[in-house]
């Protein structure tokens, strides 16, 4: 499921201080819906040493090999989409064994995991938040100010039916409550914005796709612009601040 907060938990594990203690080596891979073989290798080389630009796929997984010898590693696949798992295979099997290594992967598709090996004792199902705990992510987001406290009794019963229509989906109640909390605490306010979720769920059948709608519909329209130059990026591409400021104001979004 989109937005139940599978790679949250990864990262958690990821980077528990005693998982990082435990661990020689640690790589976390995105696994993007356009990934090569090869980019998989490259990205992995990224966080263990370097690779040249002249190494094919049997050079790339020599020196992964090399790199993981003799080490107790972690490696975490996020996001994987692909049904078609040759590539993992090939990768997999030029991984050291033994030493209490670990690989976690992430996917929606559970098809994905059992085809890359995951036993069904292994496999962990994320649960959607029941009614209480959705309320108090909610309120840790867009009550910030008052540290997560709803200091306005107007406010809890629209607020409580925002949480209701994000289906207990954790990056739903993530978006819509960073949006309410750069909204003004007025109930008007708030029961136009459940009335724009509402109607967004009607066209749209999915809290996570219609809560990141809405949050991008109260945009003002100069960040919007802002918000869309992220699409000339590819999937999971890491952004410097430096880099992304240089564009806006290139595209004319700065002053």
């Amino acid at each position: 499921e989109f937005g139940v907060g599978k790679t949250t938990i990864a990262q958690k594990v990821f980077n528990e201080r005693e998982i990082e203690r435990h661990f020689d080596r640690r790589v976390w891979v995105s696994v993007s819906q356009t990934f090569t073989e090869e980019q998989i290798m490259r990205s992995m080389l990224n966080t263990l040493g370097e690779a040249s630009a002249k190494d094919d796929a049997n050079e790339l997984l020599k020196k992964i090999n090399q790199y993981l010898l003799g080490k107790r590693y972690l490696i975490v696949m996020d996001d994987v989409w692909s049904e078609d798992v040759v590539w993992w295979q090939r990768i997999c099997q030029g991984l050291p064994k033994g030493n209490g290594s670990c690989i976690i992967i992430t996917t929606r598709i559970e098809k994905v995991s059992r085809k890359m090996g995951v036993k069904e004792v292994r496999i962990h199902r994320p649960k959607f938040l029941n009614e209480d705990y959705s309320w108090l992510l909610f309120r840790k987001i867009a009550f910030a100010a008052s540290d997560g406290n709803c200091i306005y009794p107007d406010l809890e019963d629209v607020g409580k039916e925002i949480v209701e229509k994000c289906k207990g989906l954790p990056l739903a109640i993530k978006a819509v409550g960073g949006m309410m909390l750069c909204k003004t605490p007025y109930y008007r306010e708030w029961r136009r914005i459940a009335n724009h979720f509402r109607d967004e769920l009607i066209e749209n059948d999915n809290s996570v796709m219609a809560s990141l709608q809405l949050s991008y519909d109260e945009l003002p329209s100069y960040l919007k612009s802002c918000f869309l130059s992220f699409s000339l990026y590819p999937e999971d591409c890491v952004i410097t601040k430096e880099q992304l400021v240089h564009c806006w104001i290139a595209l004319g979004f700065l002053d």
